[in-house]
């Protein structure tokens, strides 16, 4: 339809004078445009009824997504969801140190002697006729040829004159601050000290026992204090705790222990576990109970020590219990019940600070000793022995460890050209 305006004294645009913009001239309420006739009704009709359908057209063409909707446009909605989807990220590799620690572990060592032991034959008068070097002379290529050296120190190391009277037929064991010498010609770093003799000399001589310790560089853990050292890498956690007086006791501070290790950041946790009973062959329920505890909350080797004779060695959930080391540089007797003793060692190998435990089982190796050089009284010189002697004290810790409920370790009776008996199995 035509637009129209009504404009006064401009002539029309052809050639009408005074009329409508296109030349209308004005017939009442009618404007004719000249020069075109007008439109038929039916013409009309039919173009309204053709808007409409168009219009109806159109409408369902957008509600609808149209009448013949494209897939292209649903696919490129698709790829930009896809696109907008949050990625997975492959997982980040495992970071730590990779490495290997290897760990030497010796029974009991009481450096000095009871004030009623003879003193013609005692460990002082030894000590005096010899020198510091003298006592781990003879097995100072193992404990030399390890990371760290680990004993358990059954005496005090104190000037303290005092002892504490513990009742009749006990012993309270002591040397002069001098005899830490021993520990570091022996190439000894850490002492457990968490047991029933580290008070002989009350809580004076406890607390020079740590200082002068301390002192010589040595490392040390006891009931309320960890130890931590660091070698190729590796972080080693060190912890002690005395069973015998209560299990229950020793569990929870163990477990305290482990926290504390593995919040220090520590990759290797060793625990030193005095327990068990003097002079006894076999191993009691609750120090199955505590060492498999031990290991569970994460302890990666455990080291017995107190009945003064070897003991079995467990395998649990690839770690070892070592029930009892027995005694080692012994000055508690100068002819004890037992003569056997032996070294016990183990490489601990880290990838990307994870323990290998296949490898590391594997490394596991004991090497047989006596602990003096002869034969018929202790000179508290432990000595590595091969031959037969060797073989037998293997086959012993073999037979004691098969008789554990748990699965027992074995190592080779045979020995090898450095005098280790390797594990077997």
């Amino acid at each position: 339809m035509a637009f129209r305006r009504r404009q006064q004294g401009i002539p029309g645009l052809y050639g009408g004078d005074a009329r409508g913009l296109y030349g209308s001239r004005s017939y009442g309420r009618r404007s004719m445009i000249y020069g075109k006739p007008p439109t038929p009704l039916w013409q009309k009709i039919l173009l309204a009824v053709l808007v409409v359908i168009v219009a109806v057209l159109c409408v369902k063409q957008f509600a609808c997504g149209g009448i013949l909707p494209k897939e292209e446009p649903q696919q490129q909605e698709q790829v930009q969801q896809d696109e907008q989807q949050p990625q997975e990220q492959p997982a980040a590799a495992p970071t730590g140190p990779s490495g290997t620690i290897t760990i030497s572990a010796v029974g009991d060592c009481t450096l000095g002697t009871d004030p009623n032991l003879d003193a013609d034959t005692n460990f002082t008068s030894v000590y005096k006729t010899n020198n510091a070097a003298y006592f781990f002379k003879r097995v100072a290529k193992y404990t030399e040829a390890d990371d760290f050296t680990i004993a358990n120190l059954e005496s005090a190391i104190t000037d303290e004159g005092d002892f504490q009277d513990k009742g009749e037929n006990s012993f309270n064991f002591k040397g002069p601050s001098s005899y830490t010498n021993i520990l570091t010609k022996g190439s000894v770093e850490i002492c457990g000290l968490a047991n029933n003799h580290s008070f002989d000399y009350g809580t004076d001589g406890y607390a020079d026992t740590k200082k002068n310790l301390k002192a010589k560089g040595i490392g040390y853990a006891c009931s309320d204090l960890v130890y931590t050292a660091e070698a190729n890498g590796i972080k080693l956690g060190f912890l002690s705790v005395n069973g015998t007086s209560g299990y229950d006791n020793a569990t929870e501070m163990m477990t305290q222990a482990v926290k504390d290790l593995k919040a220090e950041g520590c990759n290797l946790i060793v625990g030193n576990f005095h327990w068990g009973t003097e002079a006894q062959y076999g191993v009691d329920a609750e120090q199955v109970k505590l060492g498999h505890a031990a290991i569970d909350a994460g302890v990666d080797l455990v080291l017995g020590s107190h009945p003064h004779v070897l003991l079995g060695v467990e395998v649990y959930k690839d770690r070892y219990i070592v029930y009892s080391l027995g005694n080692f540089g012994f000055g508690g007797n100068d002819h004890p019940m037992d003569f056997t003793t032996m070294i016990f060692q183990q490489s601990f190998t880290f990838e990307n600070g994870e323990l290998v435990s296949d490898a590391s089982l594997k490394s596991a190796r004991v090497v047989p000793c006596r602990v003096s050089s002869t034969t018929t009284i202790n000179n508290y010189q432990p000595l590595p022995l091969g031959g037969s002697e060797g073989s037998k004290i293997v086959k012993d810790v073999n037979k004691r460890s098969a008789a554990l409920k748990g699965r027992g370790a074995k190592f080779a009776t045979k020995l090898d050209d450095e005098g280790f008996a390797t594990v077997a199995s």
